[in-house]
């Protein structure tokens, strides 16, 4: 773990430069974003050791690295979890900072990247054009998919019981980072805390879920076992209009999970005047919560990890500041249902 920071060291400041996938076929999981999502190829890298491909959509820059030697670290990632986040990567002002071993084998490296400058890696050759990649439709059949992404609102990070509150102490000590939300929720017998950990300009949010003890097994205790430990479970996207983007998004080929349709009795009711008409939410399945600074909507993609594990979440904000903690329920009562069909 990296050095305590002392009480002279100040808070480490940061943005989210781009996000590390240890994957096993580099290629062909930049291809599912390009098609499905409408990312763009920016940069390439092939050697004996690697192959990566950066994909990327306004301020989203996702890295997929596939390790070609057996003790390459992607390599021995995937071996150990399948498919998954491995590193964020922060933008800082200042160079200098060691690497920071977050949770699991997943770490933040440190990006010294000044404002403004054109996004580029050590060992990744930019592309002007899009290079190919193994799609999975011709050019001739295929039509871009609009792009709708505006940048990662938060990461949802699943740690083992007991492991929280040290995780989220190490952030406060080395980075200064604190805690801007926690709550506990239950889902029947099941029970998790939450604390979200957020950097001081707030362009980081790790929201981390721990199960509680004494309560039922549930999806976390799921996600840690198929994962193998702690990890990220899913990586929210924030765009300007959910029921735009879920129509494009799920016309491209993303699964989402589906909610019954009583969740949609009494919602006006519940929420008060909305900024999507209840009967757009039935239709795409979108959730819709409210906190005291306004509306929020979300819908969670089908996990097509083998483990069931990693997953996405399309998020719209109308001024609110919290997770829709009111919708974790039938996030997991659809989760169930996804993993019974």
């Amino acid at each position: 773990m990296s050095a305590p920071q002392t009480r002279n060291q100040p808070a480490v400041d940061a943005g989210i430069d781009h996000i590390t996938l240890s994957v096993e076929d580099a290629r062909a999981r930049a291809a599912e974003f390009v098609d499905r999502y409408g990312f763009e190829v920016v940069a390439t890298g092939d050697t004996s050791e690697f192959t990566a491909v950066a994909v990327r959509q306004r301020d989203i820059v996702l890295v997929l690295l596939q390790g070609r030697a057996d003790d390459h670290p992607a390599t021995l990632y995937t071996a150990r979890h399948g498919d998954g986040v491995s590193d964020i990567a922060l933008r800082v002002a200042e160079p200098g900072h060691p690497v920071f071993e977050a949770f699991g084998d997943v770490t933040h490296t440190f990006v010294p990247r000044p404002a403004g400058e054109p996004w580029s890696l050590p060992g990744l050759s930019p592309v002007r054009t899009e290079v190919p990649v193994e799609t999975a439709e011709t050019a001739e059949s295929a039509e871009p998919t609009r792009q709708h992404l505006l940048c990662v609102d938060h990461i949802a990070v699943c740690v083992e019981n007991g492991e929280l509150d040290r995780i989220i102490a190490s952030y406060e000590r080395a980075l200064g980072w604190r805690v801007v939300f926690g709550e506990d929720i239950h889902v029947g017998a099941q029970a998790m805390r939450s604390k979200v950990v957020q950097s001081p300009n707030g362009q980081v949010t790790l929201t981390l879920l721990e199960p509680m003890s004494g309560a039922a097994p549930g999806q976390i205790d799921d996600f840690l076992k198929k994962h193998g430990g702690a990890g990220v479970q899913h990586l929210a996207f924030a765009v300007p209009d959910i029921v735009d983007a879920v129509a494009d998004l799920a016309a491209a080929g993303v699964g989402f999970l589906s909610t019954p349709d009583p969740y949609y009795e009494n919602l006006d009711r519940r929420l008060g005047p909305s900024g999507h008409p209840v009967a757009e939410l039935r239709k795409y399945s979108v959730l819709a919560d409210r906190d005291h600074d306004g509306e929020l909507f979300q819908i969670f993609t089908r996990s097509e990890h083998p483990r069931r594990t990693l997953f996405m979440e399309i998020i719209e904000r109308r001024g609110a500041t919290t997770f829709g903690s009111n919708n974790i329920r039938k996030l997991y009562e659809a989760v169930e249902r996804q993993d019974l069909a």
